[in-house]
């Protein structure tokens, strides 16, 4: 659960950074380039929002070690059936001679 605090700590702290960048901007003494950073931010916190939301689960090393054995145990049959089959090879004629 590590994992998942840190990215909440990082939620936090771009939220933060985020109101302090709209107080700023609402100010009326920003630049364009503070609104700009406000934008900026302001997409950052929704990725790492929806980050957070998607977040994969790990896997558990039993279940890796069982497909794993799985795939090996089935390695020859596991290989698509080919249906190519190579040209017949062209030899010149032979002469007698």
């Amino acid at each position: 659960m590590a994992a998942d605090k840190k990215v909440k700590e990082e939620l936090t702290d771009l939220e933060a950074k985020v109101a302090e960048a709209k107080s700023a901007v609402a100010s009326g003494s920003a630049s364009a380039k503070d609104e700009a950073d406000l934008k900026l931010l302001e997409q950052e916190a929704l990725g790492k929002k929806l980050q957070a939301r998607h977040r994969p689960k790990p896997k558990s090393a039993a279940g890796d070690d069982s497909l794993d054995k799985a795939l090996k145990d089935t390695f020859p049959s596991s290989d698509p059936v080919s249906f190519v089959q190579a040209a017949p090879k062209n030899d010149p004629p032979k002469k007698n001679g």
